[in-house]
Order: structure tokens, then sequence, then C-alpha cells
């Protein structure tokens, strides 16, 4: 660099030049579904906080009904995970049986 070259600062655009971003209808409509959400699961809880008795063999228990509902829906959660696992391992087993039967039927030509 020069000593007499004059130093050159980046331009600045103006107001008129900056792309709009202030509307930003896809952030406010994802935090307008997560604020109804928060507030269906307060109300949820709410509704929910009536004891219930719960029998067992031996025993029985009283809990809220919101925890009865959350214990439902991860036993439900966790079964229906590990169904689709049993059945996506039978089906793999059941296309290599049928390939292998396959490859039984095909003659073999030297």
């Amino acid at each position: 660099m020069n000593e007499n070259e004059p130093i050159q600062e980046p331009a600045q655009k103006s107001p008129d030049e900056q792309p709009e971003e202030a509307w930003q209808p896809q952030l406010w409509s994802k935090l307008t579904l997560l604020l109804i959400v928060i507030c269906f699961g307060i109300a949820l809880v709410v509704a929910n906080s009536s004891k219930v008795k719960i029998s067992f063999l031996f025993t029985s228990i009283n809990v809220s009904k919101i925890w009865l509902i959350m214990l439902c829906f991860v036993l439900g959660l966790l079964s229906g995970v590990l169904l689709s696992q049993v059945h996506r391992h039978r089906k793999a087993k059941r296309a290599q049986l049928e390939r292998q039967a396959a490859q039984a039927e095909t003659p073999s030509t030297p």
C-alpha cells in the first residue's frame, strides 16, 4: 500500500437498498404455535390435577390424573417404537428368506 493512496471505507448501504427483514412471518407463526402448545399443556395439567386411585394386585396408590396420562403416553410411545422395530426386523428377515429361496430356484450354470 502506498501512503499517498486514500483509505477506502466500505460503502454503507442506504436504507432503501437493505433487504426487508423486519417482518418474518415464518418465525412469528412458529412462536404462535409454540405459545398455543404451551397454553394447551398448562390447561391439560390444570384440568387433570385431581387425584385418582389406581389399584394393583396387592396395593393401591393415589396419583394425579396428569401423571396417569403421562405414564400412558410414555408406555404407548415405547410400545409403538418397539412394535415398529419388530415389524421392521420381520420384514427384513422375510425379504432375506425370499432372496435365498429365489437363489435356490435358479439353476447355476458352470
